[in-house]
């Protein structure tokens, strides 16, 4: 077990786990439709299927399908293993350095555990699973039409504020949660206009559960309306544009139930608004919203700074598309 357990340890506190976990070579399983064929894998050849042993590398593995009439070229591409990929992530918070490491390391790379040479095929470049899906996700850009319009809700999961209650100074916080609804329409094929009103809140849990407070605290919230112009580049969104916002501060001290306190402060501003969006499906969008303020209208007109920046959950129903 301590021989199981040690490695495991190390690969997540301390190193990479490439390094650990993979060798320099693994055997390739490869088949193909043509009977008695043979494969030529470096300078060896061997009778198919097989399994044939290969050196991960950062370069592309070429290999001849042999047969009796036959001589076809056949290349597949180095691709990231899924564990450089993915179990790095695990330790990644305790050992940041893990894919810093790897990425000196050629065992991060793999061919897939199999290969099929089909001589019927007309493509002759293999993708190992992992390079195609990633090869495929960033090809799929969902382009647009000039005209269509869509329908937006988005969560503004994590907020970050920075407020100036008159008479109080600077105020800071960080929480969770929020709501905001608007509409989009492209005017061009990559280029849109978006109106939204969104309200978002500093609540202390990551998740919607009963909070208490132990001691006198900050609660900070606000409301905003922002119209963007912005440009659809593949699967990012950038905008910018204009804001006017509410935002609301507000000082509880319930220590003492019979004489709580309780101060009130709300600045109704306006301000710029900037983001940037990027697209993981049909509908699903995640962005960063950094939406500053610079002048204050009530309760007193005068410059002043504050901003909320978010982490937004976005999702965009069609309600014309071409």
């Amino acid at each position: 077990m301590k021989k199981i357990l040690l490695p495991f340890i190390f690969c997540l506190l301390l190193t990479n786990c490439a390094t650990i976990l993979k060798k320099k070579t693994y055997d390739l399983s490869i088949s193909s439709n043509e009977k008695n064929a043979k494969v030529k894998v470096y300078d060896s050849i061997y009778d198919l299927p097989n399994k044939v042993k290969v050196i991960r590398s950062n370069l592309d593995l070429d290999l001849i399908l042999i047969t009796d009439t036959l001589n076809i070229d056949y290349k597949i591409k180095s691709s990231p293993n899924p564990t450089f990929l993915y179990l790095n992530l695990v330790g990644m918070q305790m050992a940041p350095l893990n894919y810093a490491v790897d990425f000196t390391n050629k065992k991060r790379f793999y061919y897939g555990k199999n290969a099929y040479l089909n001589s019927k095929d007309s493509l002759r470049i293999i993708e190992p699973p992992v390079s195609k899906f990633y090869t495929d996700f960033f090809a799929e850009t969902y382009p647009k039409n000039k005209n269509d319009i869509n329908l937006v809700f988005s969560i503004p999961y994590v907020n970050g504020f920075y407020f100036k209650p008159q008479g109080y100074g600077t105020k800071s916080n960080t929480g969770f949660f929020g709501i905001s609804a608007g509409i989009e329409y492209f005017y061009k094929s990559n280029k849109y206009f978006n109106f939204n009103t969104t309200a978002s809140t500093d609540f202390l849990a990551p998740v919607p559960a009963p909070v208490h407070y132990d001691s006198a605290y900050d609660k900070m919230n606000s409301i905003y309306f922002s119209l963007t112009d912005n440009f659809k580049i593949k699967r990012f969104s950038i905008g910018y544009g204009l804001n006017y916002s509410i935002n609301n501060w507000t000082y509880i001290d319930d220590s003492d139930i019979e004489n709580e306190i309780e101060i009130k402060r709300k600045n109704k501003s306006i301000g710029l608004t900037a983001d940037v969006y990027f697209q993981f499906g049909k509908s699903f969008f995640v962005g960063l919203i950094y939406r500053p303020t610079f002048y204050n209208l009530k309760p007193k007109a005068e410059f002043e700074y504050e901003h909320l920046i978010s982490l937004d959950f976005a999702f965009k129903i069609p309600l014309r598309k071409k």
